[in-house]
C-alpha cells in the first residue's frame, strides 16, 4: 500500500489503495499506527447523527478527484478529533479505493475538507467518516467527464433561498430527480442582520440549518456546487461592509461548503463537463459596489429607481462594478477561450433587465437630446444587475464580439421565476439575444406570496411585468417557489421550473413551465 503524508497537524494520513474491505482497510491503518486503540470502536461503530451532526458533503464535481466534507461536535477541551474517512466503488464498502485518517481542528470549527485525488473519471463513488463516537451517513460523489471527451448529456438542478419558515419538500424532490450535480446559488443561510457577527455566530447559522434532515439527505445524494449571496452575510452586503463582519461570515462560507480553498478570498471558479460544458460560478457580492439608494417616486414602496430623478443615473455609472476588475477579466476570458458546447453561469442574481416602467419605449428614442439615457425606466428593485448597467452591457458586449455561443445565466435570489433572452440593448427593436438568463424561484416560501396579495391580483402584476419587459422576457411567475432542472445534450438545452407548496409536509413537485434553446441561437422557445 502506498502512503502520502497529507499537509497538516497532527499527523493526517491519508492512503491510496487497491480495491479492499473495510475491516482490512481499518486494519491497515491500524498498523500504520494512526487509529491505535479506537480500532474496535470504528470496527463496530454504525450510523449516528450526534457524532456527525451536520451530515456529509461533497463539492464541485472534477474528472479525476473529489472533494468531501463533513463537521464532528468540538469536544469540551477543543482538542483535535481524529476521523478516519474512504472512498468506496460500492455503498458497502467492499471495494474501497482511497481513504485515511485526517484531524478536525479547533481552528476551523471542527470541519473537515477533504481532498480525494486519483480517481476515475465520470462515475459515482461513495464515501463515509467514521470517529470513536460513530459513523456518518453514506454520501455519494460524482466525477466529471474527462476533459476533452464528448459526453451526450448533463443534468442538474439550480436553486437558491432556503429559509427554515416551510417544509424543505423541494430539497426532499431534488434528491428523486436523476442530477449530476446541485447548483446551490445562495441564500443557503439567512443571517440574522443584527445579531450574525462573529465567527462563532456564523458557523451556528450553518449548524441550524443543517439540521434539517431533508437537506442533509440532498447534500449525501449528490455533489453541491455552491456560491454565497447575501443571506450568506446580511442584507444587502457589498465591499465596503463591515470589514471583521464581512471576514467571519466569507469564512464561516469556506469552512462550511466543499468548494477549493479561496486564493486571496476568489471563490469565482469554473469546471468543465468534457466538450459538452463549462460551468462558470460567479461571486457578485464580495466585490460589488454599494446599492444606488432608491430614487424618490410613487413605487417607493416597492424599492424602485427612476432614471428621471435625481441619482436615478447612477445605475448606468461605467464605474461600477458587482464582479470586480480581476473577476469580470477572468469571466470574460473563459468565456472567449471556452472549449465547452455550452457555457453555463452560475449567477446568484438574475442579469434579466427588470423594469415596470419603460422611459424607451421602441420608436422613441430622442435622437438629439444629450440628457437622455437610453434603457431608461423605473426598475424594480435595488440589488441586481439592473444597478450595474455598463458591466452587464460589457459582458454581453464580449459576448457578441467574441462570437461566444450558447452562453446561459442560471440565476437565483428574486423569489421569482423569470425567463429572458439577453440583449445588449433590450430596448432596441432591431437587436438580437446573445445569451439568455433563467432565473428560479425560492426553496421556501418566505413570504408567502398568497399573504401579500390575492391569486388574480398577482397574476395581473406577472402580465404588467411581462408587458412592461418584453419582447425580451418570456415568463414571469411571482406566485411558485422550487427549483430549476437543466438537461443538456451537444444539440438543445432543456430547463423546466419544478414548483410545490413548501407550507405542505407531503407536497409534490410539478413542472410549471419548460423552455428549449437550440445549439447555435440565444433564442428561447417555451414548450409548456
Amino acid at each position: 500500500m502506498s502512503r502520502t503524508i497529507l499537509i497538516g497537524e497532527p499527523r493526517d494520513v491519508a492512503l491510496r489503495v487497491p480495491r479492499i474491505q473495510r475491516r482490512a482497510f481499518l486494519r491497515g491503518l491500524a498498523a500504520s499506527g494512526v487509529v491505535g486503540a479506537a480500532l474496535p470502536g470504528l470496527l463496530a461503530c454504525t450510523p449516528t447523527t450526534s457524532a456527525f451532526p451536520d451530515g456529509v458533503k461533497c463539492g464541485d464535481p472534477r474528472p479525476y478527484e473529489g472533494r468531501i466534507w463533513t463537521r464532528v461536535p468540538a469536544p469540551a477541551d477543543s482538542a483535535p478529533v481524529a476521523v478516519t474517512w474512504m472512498v468506496s466503488e460500492d455503498a458497502d464498502f467492499g471495494a474501497i479505493v482511497a481513504g485515511g485518517v485526517a484531524h478536525a481542528l479547533a481552528e476551523n470549527g471542527h470541519t473537515l475538507k477533504i481532498e480525494v485525488p486519483d480517481l476515475r473519471s465520470d462515475r459515482w463513488y461513495f464515501y463515509r467518516f467514521e470517529s470513536a463516537a460513530g459513523q456518518s451517513a453514506v454520501g455519494r460523489m460524482r466525477t466529471a467527464p474527462p476533459r476533452g471527451s464528448h459526453p451526450d448529456r448533463l443534468r442538474y438542478a439550480f436553486a437558491s433561498c432556503q429559509q427554515r419558515s416551510a417544509y424543505y419538500v423541494a430539497h426532499r424532490s431534488i434528491a428523486q430527480e436523476d442530477i449530476d450535480f446541485m447548483m446551490h446559488l445562495g441564500d443557503y443561510i439567512y443571517a440574522n442582520d443584527t445579531h450574525t457577527r462573529s465567527l462563532d455566530d456564523y458557523r451556528k447559522r450553518y449548524q441550524l440549518f443543517h439540521s434539517d434532515p431533508d437537506l442533509q439527505a440532498l447534500q449525501a445524494h449528490v455533489p453541491l456546487v455552491a456560491m454565497w449571496d447575501d443571506g450568506e452575510f446580511w442584507n444587502g452586503v457589498d465591499h465596503l461592509s463591515d470589514p471583521p463582519r464581512l471576514a467571519a461570515a466569507e469564512r464561516a462560507f469556506t469552512e462550511y461548503m466543499p468548494i477549493p480553498s479561496p486564493a486571496s478570498g476568489r471563490i469565482f471558479r469554473g469546471f468543465e463537463w468534457g466538450r459538452l460544458a463549462e460551468v462558470f460560478m460567479i461571486d457578485s457580492r464580495s466585490e460589488r459596489d454599494p446599492a444606488v439608494p432608491p430614487t424618490g417616486n410613487f413605487f417607493d414602496a416597492f424599492n424602485t429607481h427612476s432614471t428621471q430623478e435625481p441619482g436615478g443615473r447612477d445605475i448606468f455609472d461605467p464605474d461600477r462594478t458587482a464582479l470586480g476588475d480581476i473577476q469580470r477579466q477572468w469571466l470574460k476570458r473563459r468565456l472567449a477561450a471556452s472549449r465547452g458546447a455550452w457555457k453555463m453561469i452560475g449567477n446568484p442574481y438574475q442579469i434579466t433587465p427588470w423594469k415596470i416602467v419603460d422611459f424607451d419605449l421602441p420608436g422613441t428614442r430622442p435622437v438629439d437630446d444629450p440628457n437622455f439615457e437610453p434603457n431608461a425606466g423605473i426598475y424594480i428593485d435595488g440589488d441586481g444587475w439592473d444597478m450595474f448597467q455598463a458591466e452587464r452591457r460589457e459582458l454581453l458586449e464580449h459576448i457578441e464580439q467574441q462570437q461566444v455561443e450558447n452562453v446561459v445565466f442560471t440565476s437565483g435570489h428574486t423569489h421569482i421565476y423569470l425567463t429572458s433572452e439577453l440583449h445588449i440593448d433590450f430596448d432596441d427593436p432591431a437587436s438580437v439575444p446573445v445569451a439568455a438568463d433563467f432565473v428560479t424561484g425560492s426553496l421556501t416560501a418566505d413570504p408567502d406570496p398568497l399573504e401579500l396579495a390575492p391569486l388574480p391580483v398577482l397574476h395581473f402584476v406577472e402580465n404588467l411585468m411581462l408587458k412592461a419587459n418584453e419582447p425580451y422576457m418570456k415568463h414571469v411567475d411571482i406566485v411558485g417557489q422550487g427549483y430549476a432542472l437543466v438537461d443538456l445534450t451537444p444539440d438543445e438545452l432543456i430547463v423546466e421550473y419544478k414548483t410545490l407548496d413548501t407550507l405542505v409536509p407531503d407536497s409534490v413537485a410539478t413542472t410549471k413551465a419548460r423552455f428549449r434553446m437550440v445549439s447555435g441561437s440565444s433564442s428561447v422557445e417555451r414548450l409548456l
